[in-house]
């Protein structure tokens, strides 16, 4: 009686081990799952579109800016609606940084559930304002309507790129210690930011 008893112990043991076990392997699946999918489908195409933007801007500057420095740029295009420079930057805003920005708050809009934060953070939703009042200059371009030239009355939140960067580099990591794999370099991040790590 007592080895039967012993025996049914044993095997209720590596049951509850065996159950364990699998549970936890589901859990981390379910975790690297859920990281690779933010990586797939929100913060590298959104790191994508950011960087691009910014490429993009700064290329713009550097080539239609009398000293190559972004002030003189802004000065030129308000006083001068219809001068070059206002010229150049509705003819980048329209075929080159409205296209990137519109792509960037699709991608906020239809992937949000994948943000690693418990609030919506505010350059997200800046963006996607921003994209939807510049809308409102680009048909006013095209009736021939400067109106309020530079930029709109949403300014693009300057500080989203950096945001973002420091968010794909410190979800790289999380993935490289699920996969068990060294942690690929991460630059240096606020420590707001380091605290979520």
């Amino acid at each position: 009686m007592h080895h039967m008893a012993s025996g049914w112990m044993i095997a209720a043991a590596g049951w509850a081990f065996a159950f364990f076990n699998a549970k936890t392997q589901e859990e981390r699946k379910a975790r690297i799952d859920r990281v690779n999918q933010q990586l797939r489908d929100f913060y590298g195409p959104l790191l994508a579109c950011v960087t691009a933007t910014k490429t993009a801007y700064d290329a713009m500057v550097r080539q239609h800016s009398p000293d190559g420095t972004l002030q003189r740029f802004q000065e030129l295009c308000m006083a001068e609606p219809n001068g070059p420079q206002a010229a150049a930057y509705r003819m980048w805003m329209e075929k080159v940084l409205q296209p990137l920005n519109e792509k960037a708050a699709d991608i906020i809009a239809e992937h949000i559930d994948l943000l690693d934060a418990q609030v919506v953070v505010p350059e997200l939703l800046q963006l996607v304002a921003h994209v939807s009042a510049m809308r409102v200059n680009l048909a006013r371009w095209q009736n021939g309507e400067p109106g309020a030239f530079y930029g709109s009355i949403i300014s693009y939140p300057d500080k989203l790129r950096e945001f973002v960067v420091n968010e794909f580099a410190r979800i790289k990591g999380r993935q490289a210690l699920l996969l068990g794999v060294k942690p690929p370099f991460v630059p240096s991040t606020p420590p707001q930011l380091q605290a979520k790590l």
